[in-house]
């Protein structure tokens, strides 16, 4: 073939080719070559090729190695002016196989480079996120063996991240234990559904709980290929349900008092149904109220008791004197005039002399609230449970509630006062006790402390410029303040979010109005409050969740707590974002009047702002 032929094809190649004597002496060079070296060909003939392109101190290692032993193939990397190559080195022999010279093809491999780096910078970042998060994280192969983890599971695990691959639960649990997870793992993997698991283990002697999802991978035909796992610690959000449901049955427990307050013939009647009601409502072993002796040995007399017949406890020889038999709960409350509370009644020494009656009766706990008259204590109603810590302290509050709605009847019927105390004590203790299931969900979202009173009290304003009586008002103020008690059930996590939800956790976000009513529907309100908090999200076009309501379907009161939820959360900072001011919140409102929201509610609020000067 013609050498120009030859030549032609040499400059053809994109790649830059060039060839060198032992002496390391460019003989030849294309196009290629020569533009990435940026010189002429005759420039670059007989000189060092690491004098001209690529530069640097000498030959490449794998260039002398071609000429030294003649090997082909050879490759070396080298980074010139910010682009990278891969160089590859020939031996050039004459017929009998004597090595005459080197030629090298230099290919580009920088986009190559720049993905791997991509790709690692990517995977790193990946780490990170997933080493972050506070939920465990793993990956099983199909013969369920770890194939990796993040950081929190292998602290957890108590090893390196790294070192979890190629081994087994076996190495970290029980047999049995082991052996029902891998179960879990084949099931799942055959059945190609994910799956929701919460179980409950001993951490330390307390009872906690783990919410654990695993997810099958499959490969392209559908086979097992592995099982994704992540889960959290749920115990708090157990702990935070279980004691709603306290609370819950604390607040019936207390209407039921309140019910007894009007209808008890006489204080001795009253006290029993107290009792009655304590224990068979409220759950508690048992409970009893006393009475102080004036007499000199300043004995405490049972009244009435359910749980424990009064001889036991005259048998406790019960006193208010300062020795050793009145310093227990019932005789230090009416000393003192303080609630007495004994957390482990077996272990405190105040309840000494009456350890083997506490262990035979039962007792793990016990708290004594004092009956106060008009400033003196009458006695004391006791209160004793099954449970070790069964008094928290907002529970403490609400039996204090209690215990001084009955000191308050014992009082009335004993003075024959006017029945309206006792209704303005039901309704303060009504308050107090919807207060207290609201302040749960505060709790659980600090940044929105505060948002079920704003929104109760502009509700009750709206309510109030509309002209509705003072006992719908009432109802609709008390509805506001636990509004969003449904959310108790939505994960702290997704609550304090600083991030944008997702579909899915809005989707849990919006459960919240129907956890709310299923809460509320059982407590005997004089108001519609629990149809009220089920309805706040509706909206006048139907647009709303979670039943899509429209119009007049939707009740007036959950109209106006519509108009101030969406008012109140448009004005206020969230973690997300800061608070968008009053005035493109009001601006909102008068958009959407007759659309979103009832006109006559719309305008109300804007009156209360622009003309009333109304404030949050």
């Amino acid at each position: 073939m013609n050498p120009e032929i030859w030549r032609h094809i040499f400059d053809a190649i994109d790649a830059p080719i060039f060839l060198h004597d032992q002496a390391y002496r460019v003989l030849l060079a294309n196009r290629a070559y020569c533009r990435e070296a940026g010189v002429a060909e005759a420039e670059a003939l007989g000189k060092p090729y690491y004098e001209v392109f690529p530069r640097g101190r000498g030959p490449l290692p794998g260039c002398r190695d071609t000429l030294a032993n003649g090997h082909a193939g050879n490759e070396d990397e080298v980074s010139v002016g910010g682009k990278c190559f891969l160089s590859t080195g020939y031996a050039v022999r004459d017929d009998q196989g004597k090595l005459l010279y080197a030629l090298h093809i230099l290919r580009d491999i920088t986009a190559q480079r720049q993905a791997e780096t991509a790709l690692r910078r990517s995977e790193a970042e990946i780490r990170l996120l997933l080493d972050t998060l506070p939920q465990k994280i793993f990956y099983k192969d199909r013969d369920s063996v770890y194939v990796s983890c993040n950081a929190s599971y292998a602290r957890d695990l108590g090893i390196p991240a790294a070192e979890i691959r190629g081994r087994s639960d076996l190495d970290f649990y029980p047999q049995e234990l082991a052996e029902k997870y891998r179960a879990d793992d084949q099931r799942l993997m055959a059945a190609c559904k994910p799956e929701d698991i919460e179980e409950a283990y001993l951490k330390d002697g307390q009872a906690c709980w783990v919410h654990t999802v695993k997810t099958p991978m499959c490969g392209e035909k559908g086979e097992p290929a592995g099982i994704l796992g992540i889960f959290w610690d749920v115990t708090a959000l157990r702990q935070a349900q279980a004691h709603l449901v306290r609370l819950n049955r604390m607040f019936r427990t207390i209407s039921l008092c309140n019910q007894a307050l009007v209808r008890s013939e006489n204080e001795l009647a009253l006290a029993g149904a107290m009792c009655r009601v304590l224990v068979e409502a409220g759950g508690y072993s048992t409970a009893w109220v006393g009475y102080a002796e004036t007499s000199e040995a300043k004995r405490i007399r049972p009244m009435a008791a359910v749980g424990i017949d009064q001889d036991e406890i005259e048998k406790m020889n019960l006193t208010w004197e300062d020795n050793e038999r009145g310093q227990g709960p019932t005789g230090s409350a009416v000393r003192t005039g303080e609630i007495v509370v004994s957390q482990d009644v077996l272990n405190d020494p105040a309840w000494a002399p009456w350890h083997e009656t506490a262990g035979r009766l039962g007792v793990a706990a016990a708290a004594a609230f004092p009956l106060r008259i008009n400033g003196h204590v009458l006695g004391a109603i006791d209160i004793y449970s099954a449970e070790p810590d069964a008094f928290a302290p907002d529970m403490i509050e609400l039996l204090a509630e209690m215990a001084g709605d009955l000191a308050f009847g014992i009082g009335n019927h004993r003075t024959r006062a006017e029945r309206i105390g006792i209704l303005e004590k039901l309704e303060l203790s009504l308050d107090h006790a919807v207060t207290a299931i609201a302040a749960t969900v505060e709790m659980r979202d600090p940044y929105t402390a505060g948002h079920q009173r704003r929104v109760a009290r502009l509700a009750a304003a709206i309510a109030l410029e509309m002209g509705l009586p003072a006992q719908q008002v009432e109802g609709l103020r008390m509805a506001g303040v636990v509004h969003d008690i449904g959310k108790i059930h939505v994960p702290a996590e997704i609550l304090s979010s600083p991030a944008k939800l997702s579909a899915a956790e809005f989707e849990i976000i919006k459960t919240h109005p129907l956890v709310g009513y299923d809460i509320l529907k059982g407590i005997d309100f004089p108001w519609p409050v629990a149809e009220i908090v089920w309805q706040h999200h509706e909206k006048l076009d139907g647009s709303g969740y979670p039943r899509g309501l429209k119009g007049e379907e939707i009740l007036i009161e959950a109209r106006i707590l519509t108009v101030a939820d969406v008012v109140e959360a448009m004005a206020s900072h969230r973690p997300y974002r800061p608070g968008f001011g009053i005035f493109p919140t009001l601006q909102e409102i008068s958009r959407n009047k007759g659309k979103l929201y009832d006109e006559r509610v719309a305008e109300a609020c804007l009156r209360l702002f622009m003309e009333r000067n109304y404030e949050l």
